[in-house]
């Protein structure tokens, strides 16, 4: 019984541990405010869906994030 709680207990250390490392890896601020200028340019009465998009694919492109299909 002790050890089916250490190895339960190892492995969901090594989720926790895979799953922070890779949502830390993934996440860039720069990516982050290419999109909040994309969801400014969108929330205006007048947006024009396209040009937000180019808008942030010209950012994204800078830094290296996913581009968005227009």
């Amino acid at each position: 019984m002790r050890t089916t709680r250490h190895k339960l207990f190892a492995a969901a250390f090594v989720f926790a541990t895979a799953f922070v490392s890779t949502a830390s890896a993934s996440f860039d601020w720069r990516c982050d405010s290419c999109m909040s200028t994309y969801d400014y340019c969108a929330s205006q009465p007048d947006a024009s869906i396209d040009a937000c998009v180019t808008e942030y694919n010209i950012c994204a492109g800078r830094y290296n994030c996913p581009y968005m299909p227009i």
